[in-house]
């Protein structure tokens, strides 16, 4: 065994637990004072630890720690005559597992984000479904060109709760659509951890050499059984890490 590489290595990983141990002590004893969580000393310590890992924010630290409440959701429930009546024999549809599924021509000249983008506001505007929702993502790939809606409550996203549109070359488009329906704020309040934190608590799981492109409060509902009807959902910090995104609970329900 090369002891003298062993020896760097265990030295290397000392350090970079004292830096975490370090720092969560000191986020501890002043989570409720936001000015030193945020001060510029605070921020340089966050660097030097992302640095180990040649990880860069390429974004503004939102400084908002707001006192919310959980959220109860339940799924959108569109009948087939609501369908017929919101489509009218335009394009076809079906919906399955929830997910509505709608296949149409558009009006586009060429395959490009800005006119894609105009297209699909004028489709939610035409079939009414433009409310409560937010750009999330425009992505451009070889064949094709997707581009992502989200919900949102309040000034918070609300995931996941979705529209895609996917268009191609020959002008056809395909339409998803899974919506959530906020129904009540949950009585307790309680206030979220900080993005800070929340960075601290994303740190092993992002890739070395990477950039935070987003740092988002917001709330996210991760189910794999679609026959929930509802449910209960807290509040998340979304970082936008390369082209993933990474969730971590503000709070515990």
């Amino acid at each position: 065994m090369d002891w003298s590489k062993a020896k760097t290595i265990l030295i290397i990983a000392f350090i970079l637990t004292n830096i975490v141990l370090g720092y969560n002590l000191y986020i501890n004893v002043f989570r409720d004072d936001n000015e030193n969580i945020f001060s510029e000393s605070s921020i340089d310590n966050l660097n030097k630890l992302l640095s180990t890992k040649n990880i860069s924010i390429n974004t503004q630290i939102p400084k908002d720690t707001p006192t919310i409440s959980a959220l109860s959701i339940k799924y959108e429930d569109l009948s087939k005559s609501d369908l017929d009546s919101i489509f009218k024999g335009n394009g076809s549809y079906k919906v399955d597992d929830k997910i509505i599924i709608y296949n149409g021509k558009s009006d586009i000249n060429s395959l490009d984000i800005k006119e894609c983008t105009s297209f699909t506001k004028r489709f939610l505007k035409k079939y009414k479904f433009n409310d409560d929702n937010y750009l999330k993502s425009t992505i451009k790939k070889p064949d094709h060109i997707e581009i992502i809606y989200t919900g949102k409550y309040k000034d918070y996203f609300l995931e996941e709760s979705y529209m895609k549109f996917v268009f191609y070359e020959n002008k056809d488009f395909l339409f998803e659509r899974i919506w959530l329906v906020p129904i009540e704020e949950k009585k307790q309040k309680k206030r979220v951890m900080t993005s800070v934190e929340a960075i601290m608590s994303a740190y092993s799981h992002i890739p070395q050499d990477s950039v935070i492109n987003e740092i988002k409060l917001g709330y996210y509902f991760e189910s794999n059984n679609m026959d929930i009807e509802q449910g209960d959902i807290g509040p998340v910090w979304r970082l936008k890490v390369n082209n993933e995104y990474i969730y971590i609970k503000a709070f515990d329900l």
